[in-house]
């Protein structure tokens, strides 16, 4: 596979990242959506080690007179954009993805957070009912009223 390759299928993963928060929030924001988000960002995040290595080597054997030292996939792609200034088009794509991502990702954040809160009001609700059935039970577990009218 060539460079432009590895940078789409590295496109393509932000982008189904992007689309799992947006259906996360059309769908209400519920534990169960929740749920589901998290093993589908497990699943794509499993496979994005693998393909930034996959770029850097496809780097190494595009330009093996260069010195790579990429840890990330920011450092491949400014890397690519400067030596490959023909593949500007795809660094673009990425950073775009990316920026996607981010604001997909403050999205949720925020929904989350609004979640959150909701469940805290809804955990008042339960506590504030939880003291009023307090009033009913009996103040001593032990004993009854005809054992101690025999002592």
């Amino acid at each position: 596979m060539t460079i432009e390759n590895r940078i789409s299928a590295l496109v393509a993963a932000y982008q189904r990242l992007s689309q799992a928060n947006k259906r996360f929030i059309e769908q209400g924001c519920g534990v169960e959506a929740f749920r589901n988000l998290i093993e589908q960002r497990e699943l794509i995040l499993e496979d994005l080690p693998l393909l930034s290595q996959e770029l850097v080597a496809a780097m190494e054997q595009s330009f093996p007179g260069h010195q790579f030292s990429c840890n990330s996939v920011t450092e491949a792609v400014r890397t690519i954009s400067v030596i490959a200034p023909h593949l500007e088009n795809c660094c673009n794509d990425v950073r775009d993805a990316l920026k996607q991502l981010v604001e997909s990702d403050l999205a949720v954040e925020n929904n989350i957070s609004t979640l959150k809160d909701e469940i805290k009001a809804e955990l008042g609700r339960v506590r504030q009912g939880s003291r009023g059935l307090k009033g009913y039970r009996q103040s001593s577990s032990y004993g009854s009223c005809f054992i101690n009218k025999v002592k």
